[in-house]
């Protein structure tokens, strides 16, 4: 290479580090603005999102409320009052003023008798106010909780103004719940004032009274939009969105709602338009200025200057290479050389370093697998022994009509296990919520009781010390059942020969945990499960709860045990505790919340299978399509609705379905799989509806499946059962369908068709 090639080389490599650096400065900054935009709309949807989901608690709370004028003729005011009271507004609805009931009536006469009769001790003295003569009124009789801004609102005729008049007719026509647009509360009586509005639910008398629009009240709810909001998009120095809501289009006058006065950065802002409650809101979102301080901006000029700076300092070295000849070249081709082969070996350690992870992660993962499958296999066989036991049994006792009887009963009850472990793993895979109900415990341990013993075996000493006048619990009795199962055969498995198990009941107080905190002294029912036998370490006490731990050998058992009893607990609003000692044996105590008021003597029938002749039969005339790609389950459930008086056809799949719809238009209820090949339970659902519009369905699932939206066929959907249903269970949904359709004329059923196509 020639002299003047040398000395141009390191100006090239100084132009082309300069070109290098502003490419890369550049892309730099095109990734921080895609992620500045990324970040703001992520921002502004969970904005819109928070304020859907306020809006939405706000209605169901006044559809709880009118669902509590639909259970009674008569609610009075003190109903109201402890109705209110026990939803505790101010703690769990920020925002709301309270909730109120405004009666409908023609005039100002009636409209006082109506107050006098309804709230006697509180009845408005003067005439509804304000004054003046209108078409209609709607005064505010009820509205709790009762203090000074309340009290300003009673006897105010909500007609009187044009925007509540509007949201309540609209309610009281579509029968919907109805957000009114942007008014002054009457409950405004300090200085300043905050922008309100009102949400809506009508109250009618029958069903004519529905289809007319004319109902005989309304419950409402009245708001503070600041109040509600703030708790959702709080001023702070950390916030990075300026959230603003309007009552229709942008403009200050239709202002309710603003986060910050802080002035935003236009680049980022979005306006999105929704309907809440039948009532259009436009949410403005305008990032604050630290939203984009927050991100470092910075870094491509660091990065632009930082490269040519490099790209100086290798001119400068080539060029200091260049007039060190061909010594200095010769050492920097033997360090390169060096350099190449650590990066080599560099490359290599970190590949085999990933491989040793990958290889751990996986052995990890299979060894969780195998504890969870033996686990499952080692509780359910266990179910299986019980069921095929009895059965076994039973098959030798036919002549003895009520030891087989007997054998049954405890054979359908270990079959019952085996479907409720099922439902166990389904809760735990998706936290699937409790059905609770009130449930005396004595009565439920008494009731397990001989199935414990046969679980435990002879080897422990089995004994339960109950509590006199035991108060009760709203728990689900059958979660209850398996969290005591669970407890008891981790005692078993801890105990040797000789040793002792003994259940108790108590009544007690107890502070259940909130957050991490204990809370206040709270009457419980204490169930405790002891066992004298090894104990625990306190290593193993602090890991117990947790998923997937466990002290068993592989296969038996899952871990998940007392982790699912402890979240059983906490979502029973109750609290679990252990008291161990190694060598000397372990109290596990779990705590549920007393059943208080008038529900803690209502009797709880829930459980009880009904009597025989109270299963509702059906008629040959009443024709049932049963749809489902089991051949065993389709045979049991046509034999099932047969045995129940009703005249059935059979089919495999939705296709099949379709063609015997066509060919008996006498079918009047449809009592379908959801999930079976090439056409799901919805989509021939879907089909059906178009050409039978009046047909109802009960929909049949071996699990509930969130991806099967169920809910958009809701006008036809009479119930929706879980694989394995009983006799009663069926007959309720299937009558319930034919009652519903009692008024639509249908076509004779051809018995003769109807019996040849069944399965």
């Amino acid at each position: 290479m020639n002299l003047s090639l040398h000395r141009a080389f390191p100006v090239g490599v100084f132009a082309v580090g300069l070109i290098v650096s502003a490419l890369i400065a550049f892309q730099i900054a095109n990734f921080t603005d895609d992620r500045l935009e990324e970040r703001f709309a992520h921002s502004a949807d969970m904005a819109v999102t928070s304020v859907e989901n306020r809006i939405d608690m706000q209605m169901t709370l006044l559809r709880g409320t009118a669902g509590l004028f639909h259970s009674s003729d008569s609610v009075t005011a003190q109903d109201f009052e402890t109705f209110v009271d026990w939803l505790d507004l101010e703690h769990n609805y920020p925002g709301v003023l309270g909730v109120g009931f405004a009666a409908a009536a023609p005039d100002r006469e009636t409209l006082s008798a109506l107050a006098a009769e309804r709230q006697p001790d509180r009845a408005i003295a003067n005439e509804a106010w304000p004054l003046g003569d209108r078409a209609a009124y709607s005064t505010i009789l009820y509205l709790e909780p009762q203090n000074v801004r309340n009290a300003e609102a009673i006897g105010f005729d909500m007609m009187s103004e044009e925007t509540r008049r509007a949201a309540m007719m609209r309610a009281a026509r579509t029968g919907e719940t109805i957000m009114s647009g942007r008014v002054e509360l009457v409950q405004e009586i300090d200085s300043e004032k905050q922008p309100g509005f009102l949400i809506y639910t009508p109250l009618y008398s029958d069903d004519t009274a529905a289809r007319t629009g004319t109902p005989y009240g309304w419950v409402y709810s009245p708001l503070r939009a600041h109040d509600m909001f703030r708790e959702v998009f709080p001023e702070n120095a950390h916030a990075d969105l300026a959230v603003s809501i309007y009552d229709g289009p942008v403009a200050p006058e239709n202002l309710l709602f603003r986060s910050s006065q802080e002035t935003g950065d236009r680049r980022y802002r979005r306006i999105t338009t929704l309907t809440l409650a039948g009532h259009e809101w436009t949410i403005e979102a305008v990032a604050l200025p630290s939203f984009a301080q927050s991100t470092t901006s910075f870094l491509p000029w660091v990065v632009g200057f930082g490269g040519a700076l490099v790209a100086l300092l290798l001119a400068i070295l080539f060029d200091q290479q260049v007039r060190a000849a061909a010594r200095i070249e010769e050492k920097v081709s033997q360090r390169t050389a060096e350099l190449n082969a650590a990066n080599t070996r560099l490359h290599e350690e970190v590949a085999a370093r990933a491989k040793a992870e990958t290889e751990v992660m996986q052995m990890q993962r299979m060894e969780s697998l195998g504890q969870l499958t033996g686990g499952i296999a080692h509780d359910f066989n266990n179910m299986l022994a019980v069921v095929m036991g009895n059965l076994e049994l039973a098959r030798l006792n036919v002549s003895n009509p009520e030891r087989l009887e007997k054998l049954i009963h405890r054979a359908t009850i270990g079959a019952l296990r085996a479907s409720d472990l099922t439902q166990r793993l389904l809760a735990f895979a998706r936290r699937q919520p409790l059905t609770p109900s009130k449930v005396d415990v004595n009565a439920l341990v008494g009731e397990m009781s001989e199935m414990l013993e046969r679980t435990i075996g002879k080897r422990v000493n089995f004994s339960t010390e109950l509590a006199d006048d035991l108060w009760p619990t709203l728990v689900d009795g059958n979660q209850l059942e398996n969290a005591l199962l669970n407890l008891v055969i981790n005692a078993r498995d801890a105990m040797e020969d000789g040793d002792a198990l003994v259940i108790r009941t108590a009544n007690g107080q107890h502070r259940i945990a909130e957050n991490g905190q204990n809370g206040d002294l709270a009457e419980c029912v204490c169930i405790s499960v002891y066992d004298s036998g090894a104990g625990m370490t306190e290593e193993v006490r602090e890991q117990a709860l947790e998923p997937f731990f466990t002290t068993k050998a592989i296969g038996k058992g899952t871990g998940l045990g007392l982790s699912q009893v402890f979240g059983f607990a906490r979502q029973s609003g109750g609290d679990l505790e252990i008291d161990t000692e190694e060598g000397k044996g372990t109290t596990i105590r779990i705590f549920l919340p007393r059943l208080q008021g008038a529900q803690a003597g209502d009797t709880d029938e829930a459980g009880e299978g009904p009597a025989e002749d109270a299963v509702a039969r059906g008629l040959q005339q009443e024709v049932v399509l049963v749809v489902d790609d089991e051949e065993e389950v389709r045979t049991m459930t046509v034999e099932m609705l047969r045995e129940l008086g009703y005249s059935v056809v059979a089919a495999s799949g939705g296709e099949e379905a379709l063609r015997r719809l066509a060919s008996h238009p006498e079918i009047r209820v449809v009592l379908t799989d959801i999930v079976m090949p090439e056409m799901n339970g919805n989509e021939f659902a879907s089909h059906a509806l178009s050409a039978v519009p009046d047909l109802k369905f009960v929909f049949v699932s071996g699990y509930d499946n969130p991806a099967e939206p169920v809910e958009r066929l809701e006008n036809g959907v009479i119930a929706r059962l879980r694989k394995p249903f009983g006799r009663d269970v069926l007959a309720r949904a299937i009558r319930t369908a034919f009652d519903q359709n009692a008024d639509v004329a249908w076509p004779a059923p051809d018995n003769g068709s109807a019996k040849a196509n069944t399965a």
